[in-house]
């Protein structure tokens, strides 16, 4: 709604010659000389009203007794008559009027679609639905119509027709939808963002909410979820008046962007237009259309003695009325043509300043209802509306260039061109570079060439001079040398056939060898007695044959001399004497003895790595016997702990399929670690029939649980026979043994039936086995927090006290191990008395309860170390200190269970590693344990992890040198 001014006056000249009615009658308040079809229109800027009214609810029906209806409707002239009583009335025309049997698609279509096409054109629209609160506002505007899609409001179909007529590659549509609540603007899409400013633009006047969530639509199933979510952070109330009242002013702006292909002239000279259009290689100019539709939704206007608002009721009561009245007077003075148009007295004013009296198009939609029991607020509405038909706004289509699309044009050319140059730069230096490092090279060939023919020039003068001389005494030598080569020539080719024979020898040597080794592999004895013999006789012949070929090879290296010498000699012999047949035979004669030469020197490398590769059989041959005899002593000593460990599985092994044992996860991890352990065939066996057992029977139960169905079995929990309970917690344990049913377990109520049981009933077996299957469920993440949430942690702790059963122990410790390794429950497991029970089960010395204890304090301890180190947000001394934890793991530092004694190290390294317990390890010794952990323990990870927390710690670390 734009303030009058002098300065603005002039651009409305509809409104500036439009003076005010002085016909005495009421029904002329709207001209009758203006049409008013919502399609066709003298003055298309002018506000369009249209009236709906309400079907009668039960309430009308027995409050209206003097006449039926307070309303009387006209379609067909679009008029409607307001009765005062039986015999007077009124009549007021408008633009449209709606019967109560009206449906939402005609309201649409008249109310609304003309002003969505302007938007789509290019134009600002508004409509806006004003009535008495319980009226049918937002069932006309926002109604989603989830069941009936006939039911649909003006949002959604609005929305359904910008979706469909725009271009989802080149158009956009962006969505704010927020409330005004006792003058205070807040987002319904984020409700955390309240008392939102209201910007205006000095220039333009234009409103916007820049701290408003702006959200870019998809498609129509994207904006009903917004519209779902808006709905349901708005503020709404149950009054006498309307069971769902709104308690604010809903309001959808819709901003669309829109590429337009026409040609359109803006004014700008013929070489500004000519070198933009060279930018889109003589195509038309991009432009675009900003739009932007409001969609208001009014709180309905109430009297406090007949709706009984109090309290916040009250105050909510009185804002609406305050900035329904601010609008009432904003549209009085617009269509009185004011000089004054109040619109800073209220935030819904300020926000519909383009709406009445700017540049959008507005339809304005009243709702009344026909009891004559609200005729002064039916009136008050109407004549609302009879005002609202007088204003009359500057429709104005808001185009511009697409300046996005010139700015990425020219920076893309920009780029290019920058390119361009750079890479005809680098050419050119390119060029350059290669021009004078080709000149300076001609330049330096030019005066070495001067230089070499100088130089042979004084050479030649000098050798012609000494060469005949020197060709008498070359001939001379090289006689006596070719003698000496062809004698040295035959002694190789004795030693080299000496050298063939033994090489033949060693071969068959080291086939025999081979096959006394596979004779080995069935008698050990014999074959290291046999093995030793032939490594001897090897080693012996090796020894010779190498002495042989060391001195073979120092011939050979002064042969070569004397043949290099030779062919030095021979090169120069023959550019004096070419034609010489003696010099032709003397060099085929030193050609075969080189190639002699090399023929040996080839055999040599093949007997040493022959020799090389004997000497590593033998190496790998003695680590195969070692390997064989220890093994066999090993698979002697397994084979008698797993027919123990399968005495013992027997007896936990069920009868028959219907008497189920608490088959949790421990079992199978000691199963696991058995086979993993024991390497020979009858142990895999072995292990293998008992997981098959365990297969079966999971089978077994998973069928009875398809069969009969978890929820029964479930109810098998809740029974009084003890009998039934144990059989039903037995079946429920097996199914959480696997991860693919503990989601299913925990949704359908099994871990409160679980939990129950724990805390209410006496027998052992039960609580054992509902232990377990608690153990299995904890051991999922997701299922911990619920378990702690639930007070599982202080069930397992009461569990632990009252019982001294050691399986039921070991269940227990299990369940609360498995809690310790969530970082995040730490601190309410210390809470719930989860640490204290488990250092009080070590009570049973159990070694498997003790196991489970060792095992919960290293993931304790773990966890803390991880949000000290990784996380940094864990402070202070550890949680473990007051119950005693540290002593317990010091003195049990040695125990004989190697599982035990590896968590008991893993929890000292972490806890050592935090520096607020070092005045406790100091105290009870632990340095000297962990320092001992550091050296002597038996897995070299954890040696590397004690190291670690005594470097880390410098306290610790302080100490360590004090004691040593």
């Amino acid at each position: 709604m734009a303030s009058r001014s002098s300065s603005n006056r002039s651009d409305r000249q509809p409104l500036s010659g439009r003076t005010k009615p002085t016909s005495a009658s009421r029904r002329s308040v709207t001209p009758t000389s203006r049409a008013h079809s919502f399609q066709a229109d003298e003055d298309p800027g002018r506000v369009r009203v249209a009236v709906r009214l309400r079907p009668k609810n039960d309430e009308d029906v027995l409050s209206d007794d003097d006449f039926s209806d307070c309303v009387e409707l006209q379609p067909e002239l679009k008029r409607l008559k307001l009765r005062k009583n039986n015999w007077s009335s009124e009549s007021y025309r408008f633009d449209e009027v709606f019967t109560e049997t009206a449906s939402q698609k005609r309201v649409y279509e008249v109310v609304a679609k003309p002003v969505v096409e302007s938007v789509l054109n290019g134009y600002n629209g508004t409509i806006m639905a004003y009535g008495q609160t319980g009226t049918g506002k937002t069932y006309t505007l926002g109604k989603l119509g989830k069941g009936d899609a006939a039911g649909r409001g003006i949002m959604l179909r609005a929305l359904e027709d910008i979706i469909g007529n725009i271009s989802t590659s080149s158009d956009t549509i962006e969505v704010s939808y927020f409330q005004l609540y006792k003058e205070s603007i807040q987002d319904l899409l984020a409700p955390e963002k309240t008392n939102i400013p209201i910007n205006e633009d000095p220039k333009t006047g234009e409103v916007s909410l820049p701290g408003a969530t702006v959200v870019k639509i998809q498609d129509l199933d994207n904006f009903l979820q917004l519209l779902q979510v808006g709905e349901g952070n708005r503020h709404a109330a149950n009054t006498k008046m309307n069971t769902e009242s709104s308690r604010s002013h809903a309001i959808l702006m819709v901003h669309i962007r829109r590429a337009v292909n026409e040609k359109v002239n803006f004014g700008i000279n013929s070489q500004e237009k000519g070198s933009i259009s060279d930018l889109f290689d003589g195509k038309d100019i991009p432009i675009v259309r900003k739009s932007k539709l409001l969609i208001v939704d009014l709180a309905g206007s109430e009297r406090i003695d007949k709706s009984g608002s109090e309290g916040v009721l009250l105050e909510e009561a009185k804002f609406i009325n305050l900035s329904l009245s601010s609008l009432g007077k904003c549209i009085n003075a617009l269509a009185e043509n004011s000089p004054h148009i109040p619109t800073r007295d209220s935030k819904l004013t300020r926000l519909l300043r383009d709406s009445f009296g700017g540049t959008a198009r507005t339809s304005l939609i009243i709702t009344i209802g026909p009891s004559a029991r609200h005729h002064a607020e039916t009136a008050s509405t109407i004549m609302f509306g009879q005002r609202a038909m007088r204003i009359v706004n500057t429709v104005k289509v808001k185009e511009e260039f697409d300046y996005e699309s010139l700015c990425r044009k020219l920076e893309n050319q920009v780029d290019n061109l920058t390119a361009d140059i750079e890479r005809q730069q680098k050419l050119r230096d390119d060029d350059k570079y290669e021009l004078e490092k080709q000149l300076r090279e001609c330049r330096e060939n030019f005066a070495e060439a001067n230089k070499i023919l100088v130089t042979r020039s004084e050479q030649q003068q000098l050798e012609k001079a000494t060469y005949q001389k020197v060709l008498a005494d070359t001939t001379q030598m090289y006689e006596k040398k070719i003698s000496e080569l062809i004698k040295q020539i035959e002694d190789e080719r004795a030693q080299s056939e000496s050298v063939e024979e033994q090489l033949d020898l060693m071969k068959k040597l080291l086939s025999e060898n081979q096959k006394s080794i596979q004779n080995h592999h069935m008698e050990n004895s014999r074959h290291q007695k046999a093995l030793a013999g032939t490594t001897q006789i090897y080693e012996k012949k090796i020894a010779e044959l190498v002495k042989q070929l060391q001195d073979e090879h120092a011939h050979f290296e002064v042969a070569e001399e004397q043949l290099d010498l030779a062919k030095r000699l021979l090169s120069d012999h023959q550019k004096t004497i070419q034609g010489q047949k003696e010099s032709d035979e003397l060099e085929l004669k030193f050609q075969e003895m080189y190639q002699l030469q090399e023929n040996t020197l080839h055999e040599l490398q093949l007997l040493k790595s022959e020799n090389k590769d004997l000497l590593e059989e033998k190496a790998t041959l003695n680590e195969k016997l070692d390997s064989v005899s220890q093994r066999l002593s090993e698979e002697e000593k397994q084979r008698k702990a797993i027919e123990n460990e399968l005495v013992k599985l027997k007896r936990a092994v069920p009868e028959n399929d219907n008497d189920f044992e608490d088959k949790t996860s421990y079992a199978k991890e000691d199963i696991n670690k058995q086979s993993s352990e024991f390497g020979n065939r009858s142990g895999s066996y072995r292990s293998n029939q008992l997981r098959g057992t365990l297969s079966r029977q999971r089978a077994t139960i998973a069928k009875i649980c398809e069969e009969v169905g978890l929820q029964k079995i479930l109810q098998l929990l809740a029974s009084e026979d003890s009998d039934v309970q144990i059989h039903g917690v037995k079946v429920v344990a097996n199914l959480a043994a696997e991860d693919i049913n503990q989601k299913r377990i925990v949704d359908e109520g099994g871990l409160d039936a679980l939990l129950m049981l724990l805390r209410s009933s006496e027998n052992t077996t039960i609580l054992r086995v509902a232990s377990g299957a608690i153990a299995n469920l904890a051991m999922n993440e997701q299922n911990q927090g619920l378990i702690i949430d639930k007070g599982g942690a202080q069930l397992l702790a009461k569990t632990a006290s009252k019982t001294d059963d050691p399986q039921t122990l070991r269940m227990v410790a299990g369940a609360l191990a498995n809690l310790c390794g969530n970082e995040k429950l730490l601190l309410l497991l210390k809470e719930d008395g989860g640490v204290k029970a488990l250092l009080g089960m070590v009570r049973s010395g159990s070694s498997d309860v003790i196991a489970q204890v060792a095992r919960g304090l290293a993931n304790f301890a773990k966890c803390e170390s991880r949000g000290i180190i990784q996380a940094g947000h864990r402070t202070g001394r550890s949680l473990l200190m007051d119950d005693g934890a540290l002593a317990w793991l010091i003195a049990n530092s040695n125990t004989a269970s190697a599982s035990t004694r590896r968590h008991i190290e893993l929890a000292l390294c972490h806890l050592a590693q935090n520096e607020d317990n070092s005045k406790d390890f100091i105290s009870s010794g632990g340095v000297k344990v962990l320092f001992g952990i550091s050296e002597e323990s038996s897995r070299e990870d954890i040696r590397n992890l004690a190291k670690k927390s005594l470097r880390l710690n410098s306290s610790l670390q302080a100490e360590m040198h004090m004691q040593w």
